[in-house]
């Protein structure tokens, strides 16, 4: 069922359609996507598109690209970037994961990854995002100095994450130490989630990891198998 606000969002205009990146599974080049060589950011799940509309518009020399499973939110975080004036933006619809596979290596500055599906009860765990193998694959595009950022209300899930971040050993470094993680902090440009949980008093958890300059080890891709190194 669609929300009454969201049926604007079902019918995307031109402008709108030019900050939607393009489908498919075809290897990703941000340069020829943005038209331009800049540091990039990437945010997986991004909503309604507070968070990266406004971080884009206050970043106008840096590109932005969100990823969003909700083709209706896709067209509305493009209606928000519009709004605000940030055509430094491309959204992508469908898989996070397999938006991931598409980037190229060490190409990202930031990724955020703001209140993702907890998935809350413990036979539905299995589907969370910030597995090991995704953690892998962070790792692989994001580039030495690059940072991971993390927040959710449920706090298992935070710890399930810094879990799986101590099976990649070497590929991050923790810049919350000692405890590797912070409740509360303040944070420039909420997404609607994280104001609202914070409205009803909730705890919010976050995790800040710093890429360092090992590579990354091959990721596993469904079906056990492993993915090939670049230019084999």
């Amino acid at each position: 069922m669609v929300a009454p606000g969201m049926r604007i969002y079902r019918v995307r205009n031109e402008r709108q359609a030019s900050l939607v990146g393009p489908p498919g599974h075809a290897p990703i080049d941000p340069a020829v996507l943005f038209g331009r060589s800049a540091p990039l950011r990437l945010e997986i799940g991004c909503g309604h598109g507070e968070f990266i509309s406004q971080m884009a518009a206050s970043h106008p020399a840096e590109d932005f690209i969100g990823v969003e499973h909700d083709p209706l939110r896709v067209t509305k975080n493009a209606h928000k970037c519009l709004k605000e004036g940030a055509s430094n933006v491309r959204v992508f619809g469908g898989d996070a994961v397999d938006l991931l596979r598409r980037l190229p290596d060490a190409c990202m500055h930031r990724v955020y990854v703001l209140f993702p599906d907890p998935w809350p009860k413990p036979g539905q765990r299995r589907r969370r995002l910030m597995t090991r193998s995704t953690l892998l694959e962070l790792a692989r595009i994001t580039a030495p100095g690059g940072r991971l950022i993390f927040g959710s209300d449920t706090h298992n899930y935070t710890f399930q994450v810094l879990a799986n971040l101590t099976t990649t050993p070497g590929l991050w470094r923790d810049c919350y130490k000692p405890n590797g993680f912070r409740f509360d902090i303040p944070t420039r440009f909420p997404t609607v989630f994280e104001r609202y949980k914070k409205e009803e008093g909730c705890t919010i958890a976050y995790l800040l990891q710093e890429r360092t300059a090992a590579p990354a080890p091959p990721a596993i891709i469904p079906g056990g198998r492993h993915r090939r190194p670049p230019g084999t």
